[in-house]
């Protein structure tokens, strides 16, 4: 049981007390205390379960409802859950399941053959709609959106962040001085604006900050759905980039790869040396070496494509002001990594951009 509102749930739940005894066909998918990306992960499920099963009522449970507003698949979007019954699934995944399989179709997996364990939906398991999530925002949060990005005309407008995840890494700390670097190589030539950092991102010998914006979920969307582009990290606001369609650039590293979290209609950057994928190991890295081949410059010529889509250009001297050399996080073992470079083909510091 959980409560997040206690108004919001005595106000509903005479009405989800009598569809239950009712013997109303549904669906609950409860999530407590779940990550940003585990959530986002939920809309391509309620899109399915609405496309296959119409007349089923589809209900979600969780303490973020804010990610399911305006969702038209969605019949209940609570903050509150007080008994499991037999249509309440707690769809999850383990990290040591298949490496094979996006995290998606696992759960999609999971959630039909529990279901079909339980007699309420037949055997044989259909397609998923996409394994996309879905943000729906209003017209309003997308004005927003605009408005906070403060986009000026012929420049682009650029998002990025300015770390990862470091306790532990699971190889997605980039660094805070290739940010730092891609920021000044971006500078005069875009409008930089930078969400969610972990701290703030200055660059330069005047240490120019970047414009740090700190806003809700549903703002930051509205933010990234108006940009011209946008760095991160695998995580969270990967997903939620996904969901608004925005053109977003990921940094995946060696913890997992775009075959296991990532999308299509993005940018996946991924190094693959034989330790990888690690996500197994929920260990911190000493040597990072899946983020050596990239580079500022490899992320910035990335970025670049990414803005020719959108009829704008970065000239070269953008990317010859990038530095083609990786710096590493101070956490880094430098020894480490020189010996895990060493020790690996040349094949293994490839570069893979999908």
């Amino acid at each position: 049981m959980f409560c997040t509102h206690p108004g919001r749930m005595l106000a509903e739940l005479p009405g989800a007390a009598w569809r239950a005894l009712r013997g109303t066909r549904r669906v609950v998918l409860l999530k407590h205390r779940a990550a940003l990306g585990d959530l986002l992960m939920l809309t391509p499920l309620v899109r399915a379960l609405k496309k296959h099963l119409p007349g089923f009522r589809i209900a979600v449970a969780t303490q973020q409802p804010e990610l399911f507003l305006n969702n038209p698949h969605i019949d209940e979007n609570r903050t509150w859950h007080v008994l499991r019954t037999a249509a309440t699934v707690r769809v999850g995944y383990e990290l040591q399941e298949s490496d094979q399989e996006h995290y998606v179709e696992m759960l999609w997996t999971r959630l039909w053959s529990e279901l079909a364990e339980r007699g309420a939906v037949p055997a044989a398991r259909p397609p998923l709609d996409g394994r996309h999530p879905e943000l729906f925002l209003s017209d309003a949060e997308r004005a927003r959106g605009r408005e906070l990005l403060g986009k000026r005309a012929g420049r682009p407008a650029v998002v990025l962040i300015s770390g990862g995840k470091t306790r532990p890494t699971h190889n997605r700390e980039w660094g805070y001085a290739n940010y730092a670097a891609l920021a000044e190589a971006l500078a005069p030539h875009c409008d930089l604006l930078q969400i969610s950092g972990d701290e703030e991102l200055v660059f330069g010998p005047a240490s120019t900050p970047v414009r740090n914006l700190r806003v809700g979920l549903r703002e930051a969307a509205g933010i990234l759905a108006a940009c011209d582009a946008f760095l991160t990290q695998e995580g969270g606001l990967m997903h939620v980039a996904r969901a608004v369609e925005a053109p977003c650039v990921t940094i995946f590293g060696g913890t997992l790869w775009p075959e296991h979290s990532g999308y299509d209609r993005m940018t996946n950057l991924s190094v693959r040396p034989d330790c990888s994928p690690c996500r197994h190991t929920r260990q911190n890295c000493a040597h990072l070496a899946c983020m050596s081949p990239l580079s500022p410059r490899r992320v910035l010529e990335e970025i670049a494509r990414v803005l020719e889509t959108r009829g704008l250009e970065l000239p070269p001297e953008a990317r010859e002001r990038a530095p083609d050399v990786w710096t590493p996080p101070p956490f880094v073992d430098r020894a480490a990594l020189e010996a895990e470079r060493a020790r690996m083909p040349s094949q293994a510091w490839t570069v893979r951009a999908g």
